[in-house]
């Protein structure tokens, strides 16, 4: 297999054969108005956040994501402004929401496509897609940036964003699915609290009208960079499985400058794949990236990136999309290579990121009536029935307080392994103990820890097993607890006596839990038989 990858030619777009298009849909949105009162460093303009639908959420229904586009507008939302005032268009998953509703045992990447300063338009190639349904709602991100108008006079802009999807109910010709993976090239930071206070402080960047201190920069396999003065903890510090501090906003001091930083384990490949897509993001005085295979010693693709004739920016960047695709192998290393020139006298900022979408392998479509149970039973629900031989146990979600949380244990739900789980009574309560076979093994996802419902009476909560622990356990507190290892994600509705009796029974156990429909507290929603 590495001799076929050395043969393969580096390309930035490769048409190939494909089958004709699907009759495409779009969905177009326009952004809030921002305004422009003055220069923005990269990634420091208005912004802003909202969840969006394509399709009908109250009726599922498989969907491909084939493509996205946008455009600088004036506040009427037509009229055309500079394309340059473009930061980021950015649109993410509800990842917990997503590897549930398909059953995905993979963990599963936020951010599906990307646009940036650059790059105004991105989509696959004909036949392929990113699933979804309907009922998911996806997160859209959008950003303003001005680098070069000295006194914009409060500039009223917009975007106007348009999704492509195909419905897959509509197809001739079954869709080809990918998934997305993003990788981002980093530097080691110093670790000195000193050293990053003092360029926290440090004044802007050059290429927003200012000078930043900052270290020395060097390659991400063993030296020492500088973080970017407009860098934030949500998009620039990682910690690599070495246990080294990593930045991915980086300082670029005058002058020629090459990264190479490993990015296997930001890949995490599950198996080999090809690689159909690619979306490139930089910044200003950035020339090229490149994806390259250090098993092999060859770059898989480069992109190179355009700078304008005058003033500070991006006038293009390549992206990448192949109807054949170029291999990428599990076993393999990468590294993630970027090349950016500083022609100033001051230091710039960085980042150099790529959003791939690779052949999905483990893809499995479900039926219709699937994406029905699976978007209620996840996405939906409001609560969950406990039933015992001695009644009945009904507890509402806090879905807000515990998002990550709350679709772990529906995932259990919906897979039947509550059914027959040991109820024991405890000093405070009720314990609800799961046992950990390797079918519940696989359910599981890796939960960030959440601030979960104030701590309370009547609240049940999630306690995953210690080191080498092998049940997991619910747990119902009817007093004020202390959830230093459990996250509180939902309240008991009036009396637990029901599972307080099932726990002294001579058969303690939950005969089977249920969740309740979206708008309703009578209606149970079976689980999976």
């Amino acid at each position: 297999m590495t001799k076929r990858l050395a043969l393969l030619p580096i390309v930035i777009l490769s048409l190939g054969m494909s089958a004709p298009p699907p009759r495409p849909h779009t969905f177009r949105v326009l952004s809030k108005t921002y305004t422009i009162d003055r220069k923005y460093r990269s990634m420091e303009g208005p912004s802003s956040v909202e969840r969006i639908h394509l399709g009908d959420p109250q009726k599922p229904e498989l969907l491909w994501i084939t493509g996205i586009r946008t455009e600088m507008v004036q506040e009427d939302g037509t009229t055309p402004q500079l394309p340059e005032l473009m930061c980021h268009v950015n649109i993410d998953l509800d990842a917990a929401a997503h590897q549930a509703v398909f059953g995905f045992q993979r963990p599963i990447a936020a951010r599906l496509m990307t646009l940036s300063q650059g790059m105004l338009s991105a989509r696959v190639p004909n036949g392929f897609g990113f699933p979804i349904v309907s009922s998911e709602s996806l997160v859209l991100f959008t950003q303003v940036l001005n680098l070069n108008i000295e006194k914009p006079e409060n500039l009223r802009v917009r975007h106007r964003v348009t999704i492509d999807y195909v419905r897959d109910r509509e197809l001739t010709t079954p869709m080809k699915p990918l998934f997305n993976v993003g990788v981002s090239g980093m530097v080691q930071l110093d670790g000195n609290p000193l050293a990053l206070q003092s360029m926290a402080s440090s004044a802007p960047s050059a290429a927003n009208g200012g000078a930043a201190s900052g270290g020395e920069h060097a390659g991400g396999s063993c030296l020492i960079g500088a973080r970017a003065p407009n860098a934030t903890s949500g998009s620039a510090d990682y910690v690599d499985p070495k246990g080294r501090h990593m930045t991915g906003h980086w300082i670029v001091p005058p002058g020629r400058q090459v990264n190479a930083s490993d990015v296997t384990w930001f890949m995490g490949l599950p198996f080999d794949t090809r690689m159909h897509y690619a979306a490139v993001h930089l910044h200003p005085f950035a020339r090229e990236i490149a994806l390259r295979d250090t098993t092999t010693g060859k770059d898989v693709f480069r992109a190179k990136a355009t700078n304008p004739a005058t003033g500070i920016g991006l006038a293009r960047v390549d992206r990448f999309f192949s109807v054949e695709g170029i291999p990428l192998y599990k076993s393999h290393s990468y590294d993630l290579v970027s090349v950016y020139d500083n022609p100033t006298h001051q230091n710039a900022d960085s980042m150099a990121s790529l959003f791939l979408g690779l052949d999905d392998l483990e893809f499995v479509k479900p039926t219709p009536q699937e994406l029905v149970r699976r978007s209620t039973a996840l996405l939906n629900s409001t609560g969950v029935l406990f039933e015992t031989g001695a009644g009945e146990a009904r507890a509402m979600l806090a879905r807000d307080a515990a998002p990550e949380t709350t679709m772990q244990v529906l995932r259990l739900i919906d897979a039947g392994v509550l059914e027959g789980a040991h109820v024991n009574a405890t000093p405070g309560g009720v314990d609800i103990v799961i046992p950990i076979t390797p079918e519940v093994y696989r359910l599981f996802q890796p939960v960030r820890s959440e601030a979960g419902i104030l701590q309370q009476a009547n609240v049940l909560a999630y306690c995953p097993p210690g080191p080498g622990g092998r049940d997991l356990t619910l747990r119902i507190l009817n007093a004020r607890p202390s959830l230093s290892t459990c996250t509180g994600f939902a309240r008991i509705e009036g009396s637990f006596t029901a599972l307080s009796e099932a726990a002294t029974s001579v058969d303690p156990k939950i005969l089977r839990a249920r969740v309740l429909a979206s708008g309703s507290t009578t209606t149970a929603i079976a689980s999976r038989q």
